[in-house]
């Protein structure tokens, strides 16, 4: 998820992620391991146990977990619709229920945990989870080693960057440990041939560059990389990042900061800005430097004054990508008209 926002916004909230949890014995505990059998009396089911191999290590889950604790910060946008709702999760967001709107009602009146950026093994284990699901997450080898002490932790996938699983695969694993496979398939084709159909419907979008940005009432830019599932979407839809954003060198991150000299590489057919927090947004709009921008001038300058968009925009989930297109195309719409 993702703001990049997702990179630095989530990275900060999460500074020693799992770190300080102390005062468990070993002892006792390998029983719990993530190779473990059944639990006595439950069955295996189909397609169990599945082994799910991520950049770690191994989760090897026994059977399909009936409890689970999502790490990742966007990991229940998966779990929801799949009708399970997690005994934790991570909260990543404004909203007091932990989750975006797109998925709230399928929380059912349940209200899990909310681990917040401090979230330590103490707290997950207390909620007894049969899995942990950690993809969308900052996880290191320390961590998912102590956590595997106690149930199988689905982290990272092999070779990805932290925060930065593609929502299909996200999707796919999840479903597989979970042993909703068929379920989860069936939510990536509605997501896909939702964007496809936005694609088919504005013809206008193709070859058309784009630049999303987030700043803040400092005037502090970020421009997002081919690497951000923000821009992964708007160029699943036609649109093209602009050359003078993918020439900066990102290190293989989801951003690149742009100084106020440098502004004016922010200039696009479209250029979509997003800001670090709910009331940034009045001091945004007012941002001379935007406002001077000839994407400005000529209506192309789109600042999103609705929270709930911008954090959809940046989770990109299978959830969360209608929610995004519903609301954000009239406005890419416009913006070229």
């Amino acid at each position: 998820m993702t703001s990049s926002a997702r990179t630095q916004t989530a990275r900060l909230s999460r500074r020693g992620f799992l770190a300080g949890a102390t005062g468990l014995a070993a002892a006792g505990l390998a029983a719990c391991a993530g190779g473990a059998p059944a639990p006595a009396g439950q069955p295996a089911g189909p397609g169990f146990p599945v082994r799910i191999p991520n950049k770690f290590g191994t989760a090897e889950i026994p059977a399909a977990p009936q409890q689970i604790v999502t790490l990742g910060i966007t990991d229940h946008d998966v779990a929801l619709p799949l009708g399970v709702v997690p005994a934790g999760l991570t909260q990543w967001g404004p909203w007091a229920s932990g989750v975006g709107p797109w998925v709230e009602p399928m929380l059912a009146g349940r209200k899990p945990t909310l681990l917040g950026s401090e979230v330590n093994v103490e707290q997950v284990i207390a909620l007894q989870p049969q899995a942990i699901i950690g993809l969308q997450s900052a996880l290191t080898q320390e961590q998912y080693n102590r956590l595997s002490a106690f149930a199988p932790v689905v982290a990272q996938p092999p070779g990805s960057i932290d925060y930065g699983v593609n929502w299909r695969v996200q999707a796919e694993t999840i479903g597989r440990a979970l042993g909703k496979a068929a379920e989860a398939d069936r939510l990536i084709a509605a997501t896909q041939a939702r964007i496809d159909q936005t694609r088919q419907a504005n013809p206008e979008f193709a070859g058309r560059t784009h630049v999303t940005v987030r700043t803040d009432s400092a005037g502090t830019y970020a421009a997002y990389t081919k690497q951000d599932a923000r821009t992964a979407l708007l160029e699943q839809l036609g649109l093209k990042l602009s050359p003078a954003i993918e020439r900066m060198d990102s290190g293989g991150k989801f951003n690149v900061k742009v100084s106020k000299e440098q502004v004016s590489l922010l200039d696009a057919d479209v250029v979509i800005v997003t800001t670090a927090k709910p009331a940034d947004v009045a001091a945004v709009k007012a941002d001379p430097l935007l406002n001077n921008l000839p994407a400005a001038k000529r209506g192309g300058l789109i600042v999103l004054d609705d929270y709930d968009v911008t954090m959809a925009l940046g989770s990109a989930t299978v959830s969360s990508i209608p929610f995004a297109l519903d609301r954000l195309t009239p406005l890419i719409k416009g913006a070229l008209a």
